[in-house]
């Protein structure tokens, strides 16, 4: 199971993968609910240079982990682009709306 998620991390982060590959591999990550896993997608969904299909992709991972960990961290929040929080609001106001209320999440005009 670490050779894929280390695959997948990889993948992500290789810039001569096709952005659906990277997209994929954004998506898929949202099944290994581990630090690593949380440290890439937080560090590509920072990325203001990276395409927004990645930056989505990554915040909905994000999202998935953080609702499947019953866990919501707003200074992270804040600091990813404004793409990636907006996939982060996706999953978390379908799954745990609770929190948009909490962190007043529907506030966010998701700009960078």
């Amino acid at each position: 199971m670490i050779n894929r998620v280390n695959a997948l991390i990889e993948l992500l982060f290789d810039a001569t993968a096709t952005i659906a590959e990277r997209d994929d591999a954004a998506m898929d990550l949202s099944e290994f609910p581990e630090t690593a896993v949380v440290n890439a997608l937080i560090a590509k969904a920072k990325d203001m240079n990276e395409d927004e299909t990645i930056l989505n992709s990554c915040g909905e991972s994000l999202g998935s982990i953080w609702v499947q960990q019953n866990i919501f961290d707003l200074e992270t929040f804040r600091a990813l682009s404004g793409t990636a929080r907006y996939g982060v609001y996706l999953v978390i106001e379908s799954k745990k709306p609770e929190w948009v209320k909490l962190y007043h999440l529907n506030e966010d005009d998701f700009s960078d």
